[in-house]
């Protein structure tokens, strides 16, 4: 089974409200995740990401830029780029939490 048949799975069993706030839940992570903070964890450049992702230097400090709100591909791809991997954590209504590796 693939992450988004399993993802499709569990969503499947919930109402659409629920499905509505991990939307917006969803969103609101990815538009406060700082890829610039991400960067210096990895101790890499602008140039350094630029290169490994195959786009100019500008193009990564647009994507850092505040409150860009980011698309989950463009978040696992930035991370892989630098050696990293994605997980999502969802919090269910009844409080138990399924991890999704990407």
């Amino acid at each position: 089974m693939s992450v988004r048949d399993g993802l499709d799975e569990l969503l499947a069993k919930e109402t659409p409200e629920t499905i509505e706030e991990i939307n917006n839940r969803a969103d609101e992570i990815l538009t406060g995740i700082r890829l610039g903070e991400i960067r210096q964890w990895l101790e890499k450049t602008q140039v350094d990401m630029a290169e490994a992702m195959g786009v100019a230097q500008p193009t990564i400090a647009k994507m850092e830029k505040s409150g860009n709100d980011l698309r989950l591909s463009t978040l696992k791809r930035y991370a892989e780029s630098a050696g990293a991997k994605i997980s999502v954590d969802i919090e269910l209504p009844d409080g138990t939490h399924r991890g999704i590796n990407l």
